[in-house]
């Protein structure tokens, strides 16, 4: 049965559970409440501090298909870390590719849609994004 939020819960867990992503946020060790506050399953929040880097998981408008009872759905992973910091958002989206790439989710596998390159993000930080896809009945 298809419910987004069992599979944002289900790509966020896949993302926490990588210890080289968790190394690169600076993550390694911290309670689940810091990870939950830096790996979120949204586009915007409110509370980015100075050196904190952040990981954003969030759903896209889905797509029909030819067949009728089968969409696309589209999810993006956008990565925010002070502008002196660049390099590890280009680490973490990598990772994150590999991570995520061809892998099972609920049933349906996710598939690498291609990258964003450099996003708009909080003065002070630089954001790269990602895009995967998978299919779902109705």
């Amino acid at each position: 049965m298809y419910s987004l939020d069992n599979d944002l819960n289900k790509i966020q867990r896949m993302l926490i559970d990588d210890e080289e992503i968790m190394a690169l946020l600076d993550l390694t060790g911290k309670p689940n409440i810091e990870v939950a506050k830096r790996i979120i399953k949204r586009s915007t929040w409110d509370d980015l501090l100075t050196n904190e880097k952040r990981l954003c998981i969030y759903p896209l408008p889905s797509r029909s298909t030819r067949n009728e009872i089968l969409f696309e759905e589209v999810f993006e992973v956008d990565c925010h870390v002070p502008t002196s910091q660049d390099f590890y958002a280009r680490q973490i989206i990598g990772r994150v590719i590999d991570v995520l790439h061809n892998k099972q989710v609920n049933g349906r596998y996710i598939t690498f849609k291609g990258m964003l390159g450099e996003l708009p993000t909080a003065s002070g930080f630089y954001c790269c994004g990602v895009r995967f896809n998978y299919y779902t009945p109705v």
